[in-house]
This record gives C-alpha cells, sequence and structure tokens, in this order.
C-alpha cells in the first residue's frame, strides 16, 4: 500500500509540471531581448535651440554725490559773533547763516564816511573855482583823486563788511557746522557744510576693456544693499575722458532725482551696465558645457534609425551671463542640446529624450 502511494503521488507532480506552456518553462515570456534593453538607454531632457535676445551686463561699485554741496569758508580772518542756524536746518539761497565780528571794520568805514564827505564838499568846491579860472589844474586834480580814493577805499571796506557775513550759497540743508561762538575764522578755514537732496550724482570707474561698449545714454540699473528692493533706472549722462593711469579705469556719471530723500552721498551702489546685446542668439545653460583636452563640448540628441543616441558636438562658446551661455559656432537651430541626464551618456550612448 506505501508503495502504490508514493507512484500515485510522482505521477501528480509530473503531470502538474507538464500542464505549465513551454515558453514559460524556457524564461522567455514578457522579457525584453539585450538590445531592446541597450536601444533604451538613459531617459534625458533636451532643450531645442531657437534664436533669442542674450544680454550680457557687467557690474561695478558707485558712490553717490549730491549735486550741490559746498563747504563754505570765509574769505577774511575774523571772529564767529553770531550763528543763525542749526545743524539739519533747511534754509534759502541768501539766508544768512554766520557772521563775524566786524567792529574794526565798522569804525573804519565811519572814518572814511567823514573824510569822503569833507573830500567830496572839497572837491566840489575846487571844482567851481577851476570853471571860474581861480586856483591852479593841479589843486583841482588832488582833490579830484583824494575824494575818488576814498570812495574806492570805502566800497573795498564796506565789501570786506559782507564778507563776514556767510550765507547759503544755494536751497539746502546745513549738515555741519565746524566752528563755534567765539572761535577765530580764517580764509580758507570751513565754516560749514551744506548739501541739497533733490538732484544727486553717482559716480562709477569702468575698466578700460569696456570703453567701446560703454557710452553716453546707455541705460544703467543701479542697486543698494540698504535698500535691497529699490532699484533706480538712469541713463549714463557722461564719460570720463581720460584713463586713470594706475587703476586703468574711466568715469562715468549718472544723474538720479531724489524726491523720496533715500539717496545719501557716499551710499554704497551697485551699478550694472548692458556692455552687449545679441538680439538673434543661441543660448543654453553653462553647467551643461564640459572641456576636455580638444576643446569645449555638450551633447545633443541624434536619431539613429528608430531609436536616439547622444552625440558628442565641439562648440565655441561666447560670453556668460546669469548661468547662461551665448553659442558662437558649433550649434544650430533646432538642435536638441541634452540638458538634464547629460553627466549620465557618452557619444553614442542610446538615450530616451523625455
Amino acid at each position: 500500500m506505501k508503495k502504490i502511494g508514493i507512484i500515485i503521488l510522482m505521477a501528480i507532480l509530473v503531470s502538474c509540471g507538464s500542464s505549465r506552456p513551454e515558453s514559460e518553462s524556457q524564461g522567455e515570456v514578457n522579457k525584453p531581448s539585450n538590445e531592446q534593453l541597450i536601444n533604451k538607454g538613459v531617459t534625458v531632457e533636451v532643450l531645442k535651440l531657437i534664436p533669442v535676445k542674450f544680454q550680457h551686463f557687467i557690474q561695478i561699485n558707485g558712490s553717490i554725490k549730491a549735486e550741490e554741496e559746498a563747504i563754505v569758508s570765509t574769505e577774511i580772518m575774523g571772529q564767529v559773533q553770531k550763528i543763525f542756524v542749526a545743524e539739519g536746518q533747511t534754509v534759502k539761497k541768501g539766508q544768512l547763516l554766520v557772521s563775524l565780528n566786524t567792529s574794526v571794520t565798522e569804525s573804519s568805514i565811519r572814518e572814511v564816511q567823514t573824510s569822503l564827505e569833507f573830500a567830496t564838499k572839497t572837491y566840489e568846491k575846487q571844482k567851481e573855482l577851476w570853471k571860474e579860472n581861480i586856483g591852479t589844474e593841479l589843486q583841482y586834480l588832488q582833490a579830484k583823486n583824494n575824494k575818488e580814493t576814498l570812495k574806492s577805499r570805502l566800497e573795498t571796506l564796506q565789501a570786506q563788511l559782507e564778507m563776514a557775513k556767510l550765507r547759503a550759497p544755494f536751497n539746502g540743508i546745513v549738515d555741519e557746522i565746524y566752528m563755534k561762538i567765539g572761535e577765530l575764522a580764517s580764509p580758507g578755514g570751513r565754516v560749514f557744510y551744506i548739501l541739497n537732496l533733490n538732484n544727486m550724482k553717482v559716480f562709477g570707474d569702468v575698466s578700460e576693456s569696456y570703453l567701446p561698449d560703454i557710452h553716453p545714454g546707455d541705460q544703467a540699473e543701479l542697486s543698494f544693499p540698504v535698500y535691497p528692493d529699490y532699484i533706480r533706472k538712469a541713463k549714463i549722462h557722461r564719460t570720463g575722458e581720460v584713463i586713470n593711469e594706475k587703476s586703468r579705469t574711466f568715469r562715468i556719471e549718472i544723474k538720479l532725482t531724489n524726491e523720496e530723500k533715500k539717496l545719501k552721498p557716499n551710499l554704497i551702489t551697485k551699478i550694472e551696465l548692458n556692455d552687449f546685446t545679441d538680439e538673434s542668439a543661441l543660448v543654453i545653460p553653462s553647467y551643461v558645457i564640459k572641456q576636455d583636452f580638444t576643446g569645449w563640448f555638450l551633447y545633443v540628441v541624434e536619431k539613429k534609425g528608430e531609436n536616439y543616441v547622444a552625440k558628442k558636438t565641439y562648440i565655441k562658446p561666447g560670453r556668460t551671463y546669469n548661468n547662461q551661455t551665448m553659442i558662437l559656432d558649433g550649434l544650430n537651430e533646432n538642435d536638441e542640446v541634452i540638458v538634464v541626464g547629460y553627466n549620465l551618456v557618452s557619444g553614442g550612448a542610446y538615450i530616451t529624450p523625455a
């Protein structure tokens, strides 16, 4: 009985095994061939090239100055007698700001005025006598000369008196007063600093290599680190005519209005200048470009029968800006450049464009 049971069990097992399809027993169902696996290759993403506008910019540091600013000094020596304004005060052109002690000058003016009155009377008297042929011509000329000399002297003293009054040269703000009442002011010495914040000038130094590309009237974009969201656009007002011998740079000047009063003298400024524009350029992401001993290259898609392969293509790159590079040679419009997966392929490798 045991032998009969074993024989029946073996027969059942053999029967079950023979019921599987022949192809499945050989391991060939739903399994791609090796050629199919190879031809599928790496999945990549591509960029189809079409001409676009490409611009290159350079960035330089700039500094701001007020268009109207002045350190005011006195033309004569004198003791500061009175200060009529305070630091930070807004003033009008011609407004009296500081006066010097003028007691000596005023005394001299009174003396000269008295002498001039007498000299004038003497001259008028001598003139009448001379008309009547009384007296000599010399007496007449001496009287005339004395009167004119005193008159000139009085005008000089009056001018000195006015020099002792320091007035605002333009509308603005008195930002700093350098002297105190009682101190002695001397010619050329600083008395106060005044500026007008309504109009500003921005200066920047540009490398001489950009001299052919930067011109008056070109657009500039200005940013300010202290105001991250504040951007100004303006045209270059002028370019300098001299190259700095030490820095090999030339100066540009940009004018700005300052209604919001955000801009201050010496504020750090970044100036962005467009030095190159091509209205129809082939541009690719800079990161896809590689280099070997032969030169710069990248991979483009090439059709091979029913499949696609990566073609190693040597190029001549041009200017780069903002991680975008302009291609001067080696690529054509409608070429498809591999931009994702380019590190996983080599020349001739099968790929699947996404």
